[in-house]
């Protein structure tokens, strides 16, 4: 299994738009088969932080994932969005 896990903090006057495009993620990535969790969940303590959570069943997931039409859609939307890139980690778990 493939654990992501991705924090970043989107600039203050992009924030609405920036949750908006995080949600458009949530269910379609939901519905990619492989897809074992995806969440979105914002600090407690910042309001413009956030991280996606994701488990996946596999690598080969993960690559389709990154190929699907929404996920190429939303990355070069997002990047202008932020105030720094992303801080994106994947671990393997068994």
């Amino acid at each position: 299994m493939k654990i992501i896990t991705v924090h970043f903090t989107v600039r203050p006057e992009c924030r609405t738009e920036a949750l908006a495009l995080c949600r458009s993620m949530i269910a379609p990535s939901r519905a990619e088969a492989g897809c074992i969790r995806y969440e979105l969940y914002q600090d407690v303590t910042d309001e413009h932080r956030f991280f996606f959570y994701e488990e996946w069943a596999d690598q080969r997931a993960v690559d389709e994932h990154a190929a699907a039409p929404h996920y190429i859609d939303f990355v070069p939307r997002f990047g202008p969005l932020l105030t720094a890139p992303a801080d994106l980690q994947v671990r393997s778990v068994q």
